[in-house]
């Protein structure tokens, strides 16, 4: 069986910010039926999780972050926790905080340079010293991207240059940039060597690591394409590198996200999706003392522009003044001032609209299950998750269509699984929402598509495969 390290700066249960926390903390579950056993490092953050395990130390060293002497261990955890060896990186000062990301006033942490190299050193130099152990190395997103370059140039790793490296990428918006003052963080490299890291002028982890990767992908096919012909300074070197590009679609894990075994749903599904979708809303409805009769409309994510969260509270109050009536929930936290339009909103629309500002799993969970459409009105998406969870319990997705949004929604005028609209703006949004009214008003027509919407296979198993052939690819050259 090959052995594969996917390293990442999340992976859920342990650690997660976002989407790609569930794929990372996913996916490696349904690669042993491809022979492969598949293995995740993250960082070890200062989270509850990481305080109700028993870690085992297999490593521990320290190196030199400019004069800065940095300690680190690697800890292990048996599979039979998560489902496959897990490790994670323990650095004093750097990751022991209450937060994957983001520093108590809501901005990224001051240090995140340091931080994210601090983790990419002690990962390379635990590999050095097991240089044996994995067949291929899989990055996640930027926080990993400078791996591939120092395995195929770095001075120290010369035992790792015969490895393949995989990159996904899960946000192409963020690169991991640094200025080359901060050179004298990284190891060792030659200077000719260094054009490989740098990017308009800067130091840059992602696009080093789309640069010395073997391979890549991103995690839907439009995603790909829209980067390569759109995002802002790298689409040229991602044209340059399209021979080596794939797109692949996420997933989504069935043993988490289960109506049939869901313990974090009121009601689960047992014989009839009407009866579990009334029953779950009905229990919402009556907790938020909201109107169960009226159509259920949901929000669940981050509270920032690029999810389109900004658009909501105008597009209710045009819903409403067009006559519209229905409930609608949403369940998030993040930019300041999109919270505050939220909950003037929701001053002007009681008894029809309830912002949860939080992060809430079981909530989320209940939303799924409780909801009759789900709003989706992102300004870009590279896969999205939740409108996969929304079809898997029956949930009817509304969203723009951008990204891996387009791959897996499409429009009930083309005898499709949700509702498309395609101008970012709060009217075309209402719009949107005024014709999901319509097709609720019309019971017989919107049940027969919530019963379509569940038979849609979201599952992880329609996606390793793909990702077992890209692996393959590389161990055959």
């Amino acid at each position: 069986m090959k052995r594969v390290l996917h390293i990442s700066t999340e992976c859920y249960p342990a650690a997660k910010a976002g989407g790609m926390g569930d794929v990372v903390g996913a996916m490696p579950k349904y690669f042993p039926e491809e022979q492969i056993e598949a293995s995740v490092i993250i960082p070890k953050y200062d989270l509850p999780w990481f305080r109700e395990q028993e870690f085992q130390q297999v490593q521990s060293g320290s190196f030199y972050l400019g004069l800065e002497p940095v300690q680190y261990e690697v800890l292990y955890l048996a599979p039979e926790h998560m489902g496959y060896p897990f490790y994670c990186v323990n650095i004093p000062g750097k990751f022991d905080r209450n937060s994957v990301y983001l520093d108590a006033d809501g901005e990224g942490f001051r240090d995140e340079i340091a931080r994210n190299i601090s983790f990419q050193r002690a990962v390379l130099l635990w590999l050095n010293e097991a240089a044996n152990v994995f067949d291929l190395v899989h990055c996640h997103d930027h926080q990993a991207g400078l791996i591939p370059f120092f395995m195929k140039k770095g001075y120290a790793f010369e035992k790792l240059r015969e490895i393949p490296t995989y990159l996904t990428i899960h946000n192409a918006a963020h690169h991991g940039p640094m200025p080359w003052s901060a050179r004298h963080f990284l190891p060792d490299f030659h200077d000719h060597d260094g054009g490989l890291l740098e990017w308009d002028g800067h130091i840059n982890s992602l696009a080093a690591a789309i640069k010395c990767c073997w391979r890549l992908s991103t995690v839907s096919p439009n995603y790909l394409r829209e980067i390569q012909a759109h995002l802002p300074s790298l689409n040229s070197l991602l044209q340059d590198e399209a021979a080596k590009s794939r797109g692949i679609l996420n997933g989504i894990d069935t043993e988490v996200w289960n109506p049939r075994k869901d313990p974090k749903i009121k009601h689960r599904m047992t014989r009839s999706w009407k009866q579990f979708k009334k029953a779950n809303k009905a229990y919402l409805c009556q907790e938020l003392q909201l109107d169960e009769d009226l159509p259920l409309f949901t929000f669940i994510g981050r509270l920032a522009a690029q999810k389109g969260a900004d658009l909501i509270p105008a597009a209710i109050d045009r819903v409403f003044a067009r006559g519209g009536s229905a409930n609608f929930v949403i369940l998030g936290t993040g930019s300041k001032k999109i919270e505050g339009l939220l909950q003037a909103c929701e001053q002007r629309h009681g008894s029809r609209v309830k912002g949860l500002l939080m992060y809430n799993e079981d909530v989320a969970h209940q939303l799924y299950a409780s909801g009759d459409f789900l709003l989706m009105p992102s300004r870009f998406e590279p896969c999205g998750l939740n409108q996969m969870f929304s079809l898997h319990y029956g949930t009817v997705p509304i969203v723009r269509a951008t990204g891996g949004l387009m791959d897996t929604v499409s429009d009930i005028g083309d005898k499709g699984n949700g509702i498309r609209f395609y101008d970012g703006s709060t009217e075309e949004l209402a719009n949107a929402i005024v014709r999901a009214l319509m097709l609720y008003g019309d019971q017989k027509a919107f049940t027969k598509l919530v019963r379509k919407c569940v038979k849609e296979d979201n599952s992880w198993q329609r996606s390793i495969g793909a990702y077992a052939d890209e692996y393959r690819m590389l161990w055959a050259t």
